[in-house]
């Protein structure tokens, strides 16, 4: 009638020491946001149906990844909608909201056969992960002091 008592059991101290070892850190994105439990200043149509398909297909773990890379001085915003562990689409907009529309809109493109044939693709919705845009090579050294200029 009274509690069990703990032993020291070997498999309790086991799985306590993996325990520490199995957290996950931060990745390269800085911020992540369930869809479920996202609230958007600007509920666009696209977002709505991405938030009904996740529910109705139980993907609970479906979320809007921010993304460092892929961005641009005009479009500061990039996030990709990740299911999974899998980025489906990414986006790149103005604000977040308009960077999270577009990459669900990329994200339903894989899905058109399920009849989400009605969400445009433009050019801030990507299919491929975003790549850093290079800087242009510097121009080439003067020429040493001394020297005649060739032409």
């Amino acid at each position: 009638m009274g509690r069990k008592k703990r032993g020291n059991n070997p498999q309790n101290q086991v799985s306590a020491d993996n325990g520490g070892a199995a957290k996950k850190t931060k990745s390269d994105t800085a911020e992540s946001f369930l869809v479920k439990k996202y609230r958007a200043d600007k509920i666009t149509v696209a977002m709505e149906a991405f938030v009904k398909y996740t529910k109705s297909h139980r993907m609970l773990d479906a979320q809007y990844v921010r993304w460092t890379r892929g961005v641009t001085p005009e479009k500061p915003h990039v996030f990709s909608t990740r299911v999974g562990g899998t980025d489906l689409g990414w986006g790149r907009g103005s604000t977040r909201d308009a960077a999270i529309d577009c990459s669900v809109r990329a994200a339903f493109s894989l899905v058109g056969a399920h009849g989400y044939r009605n969400f445009p693709l433009d050019d801030d919705c990507l299919m491929e992960a975003p790549e850093d845009n290079l800087p242009a090579p510097p121009p080439p050294p003067p020429p040493p002091p001394g020297l005649p200029p060739s032409f």
